[in-house]
C-alpha cells in the first residue's frame, strides 16, 4: 500500500496541469476558473491529507515493527531461558541419577558386608596352625580369606612344578611324544628312573610329575617344551612376570635347590596362589592333580603303581588336587584346591612341619569351605 500512494499524487498533480493548460487555452470563464480554483484546492487537501495518512501509516509500520523486534527479543530471551532451564533439567537429572547409583552403590555395598559378616560368623575363626607362610583363597573371585607373611619371598620347593605345568599344558599336542635324552636323567632324586630314548607322551610324563613329583620328568618336559633346561628357566620367569608374580624367581623346572653358582630361587604365597590359581583353571590339570593313585607304564613294558604324595585327597573328601613339595629352604609344602557346594578354595601353605603341613591344608580348607 505505501507503494501506491507516489503513483497516485503524482495522477492528481498531472491532471491538475492539464486542467490547467486547457483552462489557459479556452477563453477565460470566471466560474470555470473558480471551479476549477476549487478542483486545485480540494486536490491539495487530498494530497495533503494522503500525505498525512501516508506518515500515519508509516508511523504505524515503525510501531509494528519496534514491537515485532519486540516479540522477537522476547522469544530469543525466552528460547535462552528455556534452554538454561532445559540445561538445569538434564544436570539434576544427571545428579538424581548419579545419586541412585551411589546409592545402589552403597546398598549393594551393605549387602556384601552382610553376606560377608554372616559368612564368617557361618565360617567361624580361622583354625590354628603352623607353618610360616600361608594364603587362602576363593577361586572365584580371588578374595582372600585368610593370609600369613603372604609377601615373604623363600623357596617353594616342588610346587614350583605347578608353573611348569602351565607351561607344558598352555604348550599343547599331550599327546605327543617325547623320546628321553641323557640330560634328562641327569638330576637329584626324587626321580622316575627315566632312561635315554624311551618314549613317552607329555600327559603321561606330565601326569606322573603331578602325582609322584619325579624330577627327570621335570627335565625331560622342560627340555623337550623349549629345547632346553635353561630356556624352559626364561619361558617361566617371562611367564611369572606376565601373570603379574614379581616376587618370584625359578632356577629350574622342579623346585631344587641351586647348584653351583645358580641363585636362590623364592616365590611368595601371594603370587603362589595366582600361578595355583591359574593353573586350576586348566581341565587337563585338574584331571591330573585329583588322582589319588595312578599306573604309568615305563619304556621297558613294567607299571609303576604312582601314590599322590598330597595325603589331605585321602583324609578330606572334599579335596581335589594340588601339588607338594619339601626342600630344607622352604620345609614342607602344599597346595591344595577343594570344592563344596559350589564353593571352590584354594590353600596354600609353606615352610610347614612334616606332619603339621597336612594337618594345616586340610584344617584351613574345612574352614575355608564352610561358607
Amino acid at each position: 500500500m505505501p507503494s501506491q500512494r507516489p503513483a497516485l499524487a503524482a495522477l492528481l498533480r498531472t491532471t491538475f496541469l492539464v486542467v490547467w493548460v486547457l483552462v489557459g487555452v479556452s477563453c477565460k470563464d470566471p466560474k470555470r476558473e473558480a471551479a476549477l480554483l476549487a478542483r486545485e484546492q480540494a486536490a491539495h487537501q487530498k494530497e495533503a491529507a494522503l500525505g498525512q495518512r501516508e506518515e500515519v501509516l508509516a508511523k504505524r509500520e515503525a510501531a509494528l515493527a519496534k514491537d515485532q523486534q519486540a516479540v522477537r527479543d522476547q522469544q530469543t530471551a525466552m528460547e535462552k531461558r528455556l534452554k538454561e532451564v532445559e540445561a538445569k533439567m538434564a544436570k539434576h537429572e544427571e545428579e538424581i541419577t548419579q545419586r541412585h547409583k551411589e546409592l545402589d552403590r552403597l546398598e549393594a555395598e551393605m549387602k556384601a558386608m552382610k553376606v560377608a559378616y554372616e559368612t564368617k560368623v557361618r565360617r567361624g575363626p580361622a583354625p590354628s596352625i603352623t607353618a610360616e607362610r600361608v594364603i587362602v583363597i576363593d577361586a572365584a573371585s580371588d578374595e582372600v580369606l585368610y593370609e600369613r607373611n603372604p609377601a615373604k619371598r623363600n623357596a617353594i620347593a616342588s610346587t614350583t612344578k605347578i608353573m611348569t605345568a602351565i607351561l607344558i599344558i598352555e604348550n599343547g599336542d599331550l599327546d605327543k611324544e617325547v623320546i628321553v635324552e641323557e640330560s634328562d636323567t641327569k638330576c637329584a632324586p626324587v626321580k622316575m628312573g627315566l632312561k635315554t630314548g624311551e618314549k613317552y607322551t607329555r600327559r603321561n610324563l606330565l601326569t606322573a610329575l603331578m602325582v609322584k613329583s619325579s624330577n627327570d620328568i621335570a627335565q625331560a618336559l622342560a627340555r623337550d617344551n623349549a629345547g632346553s633346561v635353561a630356556a624352559f628357566v626364561e619361558k617361566m620367569n617371562a611367564k611369572a612376570k606376565e601373570m603379574g608374580c614379581a616376587d618370584s624367581l625359578f632356577i629350574n623346572p622342579n623346585g631344587l635347590p641351586p647348584i653351583n653358582d645358580q641363585p636362590e630361587p623364592y616365590s611368595t604365597p601371594r603370587d603362589l596362589v595366582k600361578m595355583a590359581a591359574k593353573a586350576d583353571k586348566l581341565p587337563d590339570l585338574r584331571a591330573m592333580v585329583k588322582l589319588k593313585t595312578y599306573t604309568f607304564t615305563k619304556g621297558d613294558g613294567k607299571t609303576v603303581l604312582l601314590e599322590n604324595t598330597n595325603r589331605v585327597l585321602r583324609t578330606y573328601e572334599y579335596c581335589d588336587g594340588m601339588k607338594t613339595g619339601y626342600t630344607q629352604a622352604a620345609g614342607y609344602c602344599l597346595v591344595a584346591t577343594g570344592e563344596r557346594d559350589g564353593k571352590r578354595r584354594i590353600v596354600v601353605v609353606l615352610n610347614g612341619t612334616s606332619s603339621g603341613v597336612w594337618k594345616d591344608a586340610e584344617a584351613l580348607l574345612q574352614w575355608a569351605l564352610k561358607a
